[in-house]
């Protein structure tokens, strides 16, 4: 099974379960081996907040992008997928959701939680003020 995260190291997400990667989602696509997702890493940085820095340093966390690229990750055919409605609210979709979803928003935050053999399993927006 891969590596859950610390919880430290992504914003919450009631109900989603470990999270075992974060970044930028930038592509969906189909292959040989099923649907792929390819996904910009991002790691989430604990900060102190300093006059006039509240966009490097969001209520005590920044954003930084991880060195090593695109990784790409098969997608479950039965993946779930949550996004944000609104703060607190979220609605729970399939895979055809998150295609729309990709297509509409390019490069957008998510969560991975991926099964044992490294497949993603759900995939989560957090909801980010």
């Amino acid at each position: 099974m891969p590596t859950p995260l610390p919880t430290s190291a992504y914003p919450p997400l009631a109900g989603f379960g470990e999270v075992h990667d974060i970044g930028k989602v930038v592509g969906i696509s189909d292959g040989p081996d099923g649907t792929v997702l390819s996904l910009d890493r991002s790691e989430y940085v604990l900060c102190t907040p300093q006059s006039g820095d509240a966009e490097t340093c969001l209520d005590g966390y920044r954003i930084d992008d991880v060195e090593g690229g695109t990784l790409d990750y098969v997608v479950t055919p039965t993946v779930r997928v949550v996004l944000p409605v609104r703060p607190e609210e979220y609605e729970t979709g399939d895979l055809a959701d998150l295609r729309e979803f990709v297509a509409a928003r390019p490069s957008s935050l998510m969560i991975l939680r991926l099964d044992a053999g490294g497949r993603v399993m759900a995939v989560g927006q957090p909801w980010l003020p």
